[in-house]
């Protein structure tokens, strides 16, 4: 690039290659730009284009790629002297950002801050997100989700229950109970619906979607009666539903989905593939911190409502004798099993009023 002063005016003179207008072969050529006008030459001097330089189109910096110039009337010229085109246009934004790709200390700074702050957002802020998601989203929206995962259970592994009227009458007294007893400001926000389903395979298990439809299944029915363990399952779920520990779980999952998309460059059906399809909210797990609440909102509901808390440690103890931890019993895959936990539940049944 070259710098000359006529008529008191600075050209810019870059060198490069043009395509001349409506033609298809290329050639050396010259450009030369002042405040006002720019001319395009070849080798031998003869004139390509002329132009005001408001009318001139100057292509954004892509990676090591030549830059370009497109004249009104079709005329093309290309350059691979980036520091001559800066000289011509100036520091634009596009200019500014090739800068900064470009690689040295500057980039990899610029990449290890990116990585910090996708860690930041993933560690603090996909918790503050999810928050403010739960607040926001209707009832309408949960009732949907719940019908939706319903949909998908009854379509792929669900049947029709088989239990006998008095064994579902047994386990609906309990349930009934178990609303009666719940807080008065839980009881006025929260309707909670108690389905049955068989589902072989799935072995003993009972679960509680987002909007409070709980389903439990033939087995677990036929294989715990005692009152006071479905007392202690029933409740814990619906601890799960009260503290709205579906939703967060769905909402931190579509987050992290989505910060992933979004550095990978696509967003794309995440957002119907999450929210509209109720499979993703059964191979979400529970953390240990949701665990250890929906266990103490159980006990305290079931003693609440006249049962024997220690139903829920008595439950825990059969179903990791019976399957084992590492058998790939459903209901121990989204709640874990610990001795920890137990231990836990012991003490937390000793602080429980003595009258209730």
């Amino acid at each position: 690039m070259a710098n000359v002063m006529v008529y008191g005016q600075t050209q810019h003179v870059v060198q490069g290659a043009a395509y001349g207008a409506g033609a298809s072969r290329r050639v050396e050529a010259q450009l030369t730009v002042t405040a006002e006008w720019a001319e395009l030459r070849d080798a031998a001097g003869m004139v390509l284009a002329r132009a005001p330089r408001h009318l001139l189109q100057f292509d954004a910096p892509i990676g090591t790629a030549p830059r370009k110039v497109t004249f009104p009337d079709g005329a093309l010229f290309e350059t691979s002297d980036h520091a001559g085109f800066v000289g011509v246009t100036g520091q634009t934004r596009g200019a500014i950002l090739h800068r900064y790709e470009a690689f040295g200390p500057r980039l990899i700074g610029v990449v290890l801050a990116c990585v910090i702050a996708a860690w930041a957002i993933w560690r603090y802020g996909l918790d503050i997100l999810a928050a403010i998601a739960i607040a926001a989203t209707p009832p309408a929206l949960v009732a949907q989700m719940d019908r939706g995962t319903l949909q998908v259970i009854d379509t792929t592994m669900a049947e029709d229950s088989s239990l006998t009227a008095a064994d579902r009458a047994k386990v609906e007294a309990v349930f009934t109970k178990l609303t009666a007893a719940l807080p008065e400001d839980v009881h006025a926000a929260q309707e909670f619906a108690l389905l049955f389903r068989n589902m072989p395979g799935l072995g003993p298990n009972a679960f509680a979607l987002p909007g409070g439809t709980m389903v439990m299944t033939d087995d677990f029915v036929k294989e715990f009666p005692d009152p006071n363990i479905i007392a202690g399952v029933l409740g814990h779920e619906m601890g799960h539903v009260v503290d709205q520990h579906g939703l967060y779980r769905l909402y931190r999952s579509l987050g992290s989905a989505v910060l992933i998309a979004f550095l990978a460059g696509d967003v794309g059906p995440i957002l119907d593939d999450i929210v509209l399809e109720g499979n993703v909210l059964l191979s979400l797990s529970h953390s240990r911190a949701q665990e250890r609440e929906a266990d103490e909102f159980g006990l305290r509901l079931a003693a609440a409502a006249g049962y024997d808390p220690a139903g829920l440690a008595v439950f825990f103890q059969k179903i990791g004798e019976e399957y084992g931890a590492d058998e790939g019993m459903e209901w121990l895959s989204t709640h874990p099993l610990s001795q920890d936990r137990m231990q836990r539940i012991e003490e937390f049944i000793k602080t429980l009023p003595q009258d209730q």
